[in-house]
């Protein structure tokens, strides 16, 4: 094996370790409710950054028992590898959330093969003779490696009710009442909404996909909010409920701002 074979190998090790072992939500997971739940032949997961995960929980998910949490500072583990543990737990819903916290720098070493060669010449008294002589060891090299680690925490939940997820949620679960200034069809580049009050609330639906989508299907929920402070919830494009504010802005645009990031989707009203 060559002195470059090993290297790559080496650096391959690093970059394993460095993702961990993919098992933090599960080997730091405390069970909360007093019983085990049966196993679950379905769980969505739920990914965010930088936001609180108890004000979540309580804003949009709170008709859910919390059976259990997780909390563990280390490398990025995508949630999606616990997806079968929070189904062995029970939970209908995984909630998770992700903050950096340091940079770690340390080093790894790398042993490999190493060589010597002496030549050698001299006289015995009647002819002349030379040679080589080869010594074989090993060398250790250290390379540093730069780890990032992050604060990530979870939420097993269990629906306990007959209630519907708000994600799940179609056009029929909602009564129109009165009028508001969002009325209307509104359209970007991938959807069609349309958009009613119903109890006192706004709330916008799917009335066609600009461009085909596996996930949505007509009058399936896609935005809700309170014309009064104009918070709510907008759903991604994989049903994530994500925290954000409404507003027309001047352009007379339906702008919506996502918290705690500077993504931001605006739709335009389909004229009568």
């Amino acid at each position: 094996m060559t002195e470059k074979i090993l290297l790559r190998f080496a650096l391959l090790s690093i970059f394993m370790v460095s993702q961990g072992c993919t098992a933090g939500h599960q080997q730091f997971y405390s069970q909360i409710a007093p019983a085990k739940y049966p196993e679950t032949a379905n769980v969505s997961v739920f990914k965010y950054e930088n936001l609180d995960l108890k004000e979540l929980y309580e804003t949009f998910f709170s008709e859910f028992l919390i059976i259990g949490k997780s909390s563990f500072n280390g490398p990025y583990e995508d949630p999606e590898s616990s997806a079968e543990f929070a189904k062995s737990m029970g939970a209908d819903v995984f909630l998770t959330s992700v903050a950096f916290a340091e940079t770690r720098t340390a080093s790894m070493p790398l042993t490999t093969p190493s060589s010597s060669t002496t030549n050698f010449s001299g006289y015995n008294g009647r002819s002349s003779f030379s040679g080589t002589a080869t010594t074989y060891g090993t060398q250790t090299t250290y390379i540093p490696i730069t780890v990032n680690r992050y604060n990530q925490r979870g939420y097993f939940l269990r629906n306990i009710t007959e209630k519907k997820p708000l994600w799940e949620r179609k056009r029929d679960d909602f009564q129109l009442e009165g009028e508001s200034e969002f009325d209307g069809l509104w359209t970007n580049e991938k959807y069609e909404i349309s958009i009613f009050k119903s109890k006192g609330q706004i709330v916008g639906f799917i009335s066609k996909c600009v461009q085909e989508s596996p996930v949505w299907k007509q009058d399936d929920i896609k935005l809700s909010f309170d014309p009064k402070n104009s918070f709510g919830v907008y759903f991604m494009g994989d049903k994530t409920p994500m925290p954000a504010e409404f507003k027309i802005n001047k352009f007379g645009h339906l702008e919506v701002a996502l918290f705690g990031s500077s993504e931001i989707f605006a739709f335009a009203k389909t004229p009568k």
